[in-house]
């Protein structure tokens, strides 16, 4: 498998996540072996893309380790998992990162910001830092001596505070609107049943 790791005889080399013959096999540092693709695939589906755990032991994978012998060079799809890999373990295996990485990473995770602000733990996390801005705008007004510097500063806050406030309401909107929507297709669902099963 890999050069720093003495291989593990396995028995069974069957992928346990899709019951195959291990395509591309990928061996985690608790010695598990699954398709590369299979492990990439339940890594991705993370919505914050941390360290996995092993599907079968529940141990967090640092590394993940393949024979890249087995890689045919024109196949585009192992070299794909091939990329993922080496990111998956330059992530996790705690080995220093350069700045780059982190600067490369950064798209990444202010798109998973985004995708998380529009659910009902991102409302509270906007909630939170409303009440911050609050506060904060309550301290500088009362602790200054001058109405010079209290006055803009307070049309500034307030003028923020109306903004988030807007963009809590459209948050709550787009939630109810989402729970109405899978509530009234289980209704579908449930009452196209009960018409085919009377007939």
């Amino acid at each position: 498998m890999h050069k720093n790791r003495p291989t593990r005889f396995h028995n069974d080399l069957n992928c346990p996540v899709c019951l195959q013959t291990a395509t591309f096999p990928v061996e985690t540092n608790c010695g598990h072996l699954f398709c590369g693709s299979c492990l990439i695939e339940y890594w991705k589906h993370d919505p914050w893309l941390g360290a996995i755990s092993c599907p079968l032991c529940r141990q967090k994978v640092h590394m993940l380790y393949n024979d890249v012998s087995d890689v045919q060079q024109h196949d585009k799809t192992s070299r794909a998992v091939l990329q993922d890999i080496r990111q998956y373990n330059n992530r996790f295996s705690g080995k220093p990162r350069p700045l780059t990485d982190y600067l490369c990473d950064l798209p990444l995770l202010l798109h998973l910001a985004l995708r998380r602000v529009f659910t009902m733990g991102g409302l509270v996390w906007i909630f939170c830092l409303r009440i911050i801005v609050c506060s904060f705008g309550a301290i500088m007004c009362l602790s200054s001596p001058f109405a010079v510097f209290a006055d803009p500063l307070c049309g500034i806050l307030s003028t923020i505070d109306d903004l988030v406030v807007i963009f809590l309401l459209l948050i709550c909107m787009i939630n109810i609107l989402q729970q109405f929507r899978s509530e009234g297709m289980t209704m579908v669902h449930t009452a196209t049943q009960s018409i085919l099963s009377e007939s």
